[in-house]
């Protein structure tokens, strides 16, 4: 709606329209036109009077004031409400663009953090890859150490046994020779005792010679003689038979180690070969 002033512009044409009238009446009733002035209806200017009433147009004029203000205080309103959506909208896309930096900053740290943890892993892999490389290396020298060391025990052991089998073949080779010559001593000993009792038969001769197996006991006596190798006398051989026997128990092996007599005296081969034979 138009405003002048303060009134409606409808208001001022007909005020206006009213005033050109009224000055046109005015002169004609100076022009003495009377008769034109009684052709103008009075009644239609009355009735455009009455409704100039004052109280008429103020309330017309209270009644657009009101309109007036209303629609202000509806653009008002709006202008308000559009502050406001446009504020909120701002507000929105503050907070949107806070968030979206909340979120960067957030995922900015969760790739740094990853990076680092990643850093972190690789640095510990590292670390563990030469803990099991130096431990690798150690093992490595252990087990040289422990072959170096069981080759030097193996060759002392070897060295122990050498000397060992040395040691006991030297025994051996010494009881042997020990033993070789008790067994020595108890044939000499066991000789002697059958010529002493051996009688000459008249048929014996220098050089005859009789194996006899003399089969004894631990105490020395006799439990058997057996001609093994003829001398060819039949008398030769029959006489150093019987000289065996007269010995009967030969005392002097009593004291013999049992291993020494079950190994050369329990059978025990006499090769009987007089010494007195002369012819």
């Amino acid at each position: 709606m138009i405003v002048y002033n303060g009134y409606p512009i409808s208001i001022f044409a007909a005020i206006t329209l009213h005033s050109l009238l009224l000055a046109a009446l005015l002169y004609l009733q100076a022009d003495d036109r009377s008769e034109v002035l009684t052709v103008v209806q009075p009644p239609m200017v009355k009735a455009i009077l009455v409704n100039e009433n004052p109280q008429v147009r103020n309330e017309d004029l209270l009644e657009q004031q009101r309109l007036v203000r209303l629609d202000e205080q509806r653009r008002q309103e709006d202008a308000r409400r559009q502050a406001r959506e446009q504020e909120q909208r701002q507000q929105a896309a503050a907070e949107e663009q806070q968030r979206r930096q909340q979120q960067e900053a957030e995922a900015q740290r969760q790739r740094e953090q990853e990076t680092a943890a990643q850093r972190e892993r690789q640095q510990q892999e590292a670390e563990q890859r030469r803990q099991q490389e130096l431990a690798a290396e150690q093992e490595r020298k252990q087990q040289a150490e422990a072959e170096q060391q069981r080759q030097r025990e193996l060759a002392a052991e070897q060295e122990r046994r050498r000397q060992a089998e040395a040691a006991a073949t030297q025994a051996a080779a010494e009881a042997a020779r020990t033993e070789q010559e008790m067994v020595m001593s108890y044939t000499s000993v066991i000789h002697d005792l059958v010529q002493q009792n051996w009688s000459r038969p008249p048929s014996a001769r220098n050089g005859m010679t009789s194996v006899l197996r003399i089969r004894m006991v631990p105490t020395g006596d006799v439990l058997d003689v057996e001609i093994v190798q003829s001398s060819g006398d039949p008398a030769f051989d029959r006489a150093a038979e019987q000289a065996v026997f007269r010995v009967g128990q030969f005392r002097e092996l009593q004291g013999m180690p049992i291993n020494l007599f079950n190994n050369n005296f329990r059978s025990f081969l006499l090769t009987f070969r007089p010494e007195d034979l002369l012819n």
